[in-house]
């Protein structure tokens, strides 16, 4: 019998004073349930049962120590009846789903066989841990890059998933099969288990009611690096208004530290009634796979997980396990916050050190790339990245802030971040200024055709997004030095994202560098690095700017041919 079940038996007739004696026994025994006795007959047969804070109420009313069990039991406990090869946790579902079952008793659920005999005492927690958890509903609210790809792996898995999202023409785009972003694997998937396993709901009521729900809507920053929490917040009211005992809630989007506790606890608590790690569990599971690879990174990349309670944690780590191959359960929601927000935040600065190595290279007329690969080669230490034209993405560019915000909190002031963001906005002015200077010592005048390769935010592993995109930041200084003659292609990016820059669509790379006076790659796109650059170069206007930003072609092969400038970070 489990938990050693048998010593926390009494009977009808002994007294509260000796079950309270019992109970305190047994207190040192962490394999037995603590302040619970079973009321059984002589066979094992459950009569009742009665807990430390049942005898606390009846002291309270009057009763004497002396007083039998029998006065103060609740001889009508929760009880599963097993039978055979019989599974328990969807009778206990099914139990909590009808109301039946008052919400205090989903840690003391008794199982018996088909006569009365008790064979164990579980939580529900314990139930889902055992248990195979596929056969939960999973409601995803914000179907983006990270809920999209959760959802659709959840229900490649096996799990129900219903995906919620706010935008209209995003979630008429999905149920029509269409992602709106690109990642590869994601139509297939999509058009595996769109109307199966997955599907797009309006709302989370009635049939679309969930188990589990992940909160991955977007924490976009103000005009002062500031996050708003606007859509996690409304999130969070959407959830708790459909929240019932037993649910549980994760956060993937990425937060200021103590949002998770601070923000969205008490809207969950206020909307549903319920207290958090006792009537829904909460956790923080951070999203940190990179867009490109987020369909494989899902299953190979530990999950971290932060809960409210440990009840949180371990129900969350009974999902992540089916999905990953390892799990890392971190003390509190605040730590697991921290995690997305220090995995970034050391790449923007580490990108932001590489990028510092680039401009004081140049200050010495030194080539940054020569420098930064002697320094690697066979020198494990030394891990420094490759120069870039500033530091983009919708994670990288606002994670530091938020983690400089939830420093000020609590009265830091973070400096490495900054000065990392502030190394990027000069990488961007860098870029701008390399192609102004050019064409102005060149005498080419304000019509001078400039051709941009590359709109998303960076190229390996591909990808369509454009959000945060540096790309968008030399625009804006290009344009400010009078030059409107722009021309942009991206084989990843959809045609009106890069008509929506105010540029003019080059339909090829061959467009784009035909007649060109200057080419400006901005991302490391496996198709730019694979171009027949001389080709190409060959129809330029002489002469002509390569600035390659990513150091895709050898100098020694541009320098073929005549009237080409080339230039590098």
């Amino acid at each position: 019998m489990a938990h050693h079940l048998e010593n926390i038996f009494v009977s009808r007739g002994h007294s509260l004073k000796e079950v309270l004696a019992i109970m305190a026994v047994n207190k040192k025994d962490s394999s037995i349930p603590p302040g619970i006795a079973l009321v059984v007959e002589n066979d094992k047969k459950l009569c009742g049962i009665i807990t430390n804070g049942d005898i606390r109420r009846a002291f309270a009313a009057g009763m004497a120590v002396t007083d039998p069990v029998s006065r103060v039991m609740n001889p009508a406990p929760s009880v599963i009846v097993r039978p055979d090869g019989g599974e328990i946790l969807p009778r206990v579902i099914a139990e909590i789903k009808s109301g039946r079952w008052p919400k205090d008793r989903l840690e003391k659920i008794i199982i018996t066989d088909p006569k009365g005999h008790v064979l164990d005492l579980v939580s529900f927690y314990d139930l889902v841990q055992k248990s195979d958890t596929r056969f939960k509903h999973i409601g995803v609210v914000g179907l983006g890059y990270v809920g999209l790809t959760l959802g659709i792996t959840l229900a490649d898995l096996g799990f129900m998933v219903k995906g919620y999202e706010i935008n209209k023409e995003v979630a008429e785009a999905i149920r029509c099969g269409k992602p709106h972003f690109y990642e590869a694997g994601l139509d297939r998937l999509l058009s595996d288990h769109l109307g199966k396993n997955f599907v797009v709901a309006s709302d989370f009521s009635k049939e679309n009611n969930c188990d589990v729900y992940f909160i991955a809507v977007g924490t976009p920053l103000d005009g002062n690096h500031i996050p708003n929490l606007g859509h996690l917040e409304a999130a969070a009211r959407r959830v708790g208004a459909v929240l019932k005992y037993g649910d549980a809630v994760v956060l993937r989007s990425t937060v200021p530290l103590g949002t998770t506790r601070e923000v969205v606890l008490p809207i969950l608590e206020k909307e549903s009634g319920l207290t958090a790690g006792e009537g829904f569990l909460l956790a923080f599971a951070p999203e940190r796979t990179i867009e490109g690879r987020a369909l494989e990174e899902l299953r190979v990349l530990p999950q971290v997980i932060g809960g409210i309670n440990h009840a949180s944690s371990d129900l969350v780590a009974s999902i992540f396990n089916v999905l990953s191959h390892s799990t890392v359960i971190v003390e509190s929601l605040e730590a697991a916050e921290m995690v997305k927000l220090v995995n970034n935040t050391y790449r923007d600065v580490s990108f932001g050190f590489a990028n510092e190595v680039s401009l004081v290279a140049h200050a010495w007329g030194i080539d940054a790339k020569e420098v930064i690969d002697a320094a690697n080669y066979g020198y494990e230490r030394s891990r420094v990245p490759s120069p870039s034209p500033g530091v983009g993405g919708y994670c990288l560019e606002k994670d530091p802030y938020i983690f400089i915000e939830s420093a000020r909190k609590r009265g830091y002031a973070l400096r490495m971040p900054a000065d990392a963001r502030a190394v990027s906005t000069l990488m961007v002015e860098r870029v701008a200024i390399t192609i102004a200077d050019f064409l102005q010592d060149n005498k080419k005048g304000a019509n001078a055709k400039i051709a941009i390769l590359g709109f998303a935010f960076k190229g390996r592993p591909v990808t369509s997004d454009v959000r945060g995109s540096t790309t968008l930041g030399v625009l804006e200084h290009i344009r400010a030095a009078g030059f409107k003659n722009i021309n942009g292609f991206d084989p990843a990016v959809r045609p009106e994202d890069i008509k929506a820059t105010g540029v003019k669509l080059a339909h090829s790379a061959t467009d784009a560098f035909r007649n060109a006076d200057v080419v400006l790659v901005m991302t490391d796109h496996p198709d730019f690095q694979a171009l027949p650059v001389r080709d190409l170069l060959a129809t330029t206007k002489k002469p002509s700017l390569l600035f390659d930003t990513w150091s895709l072609y050898h100098p020694d092969e541009v320098k073929k041919v005549k009237g080409v400038v080339y230039r590098r970070l």
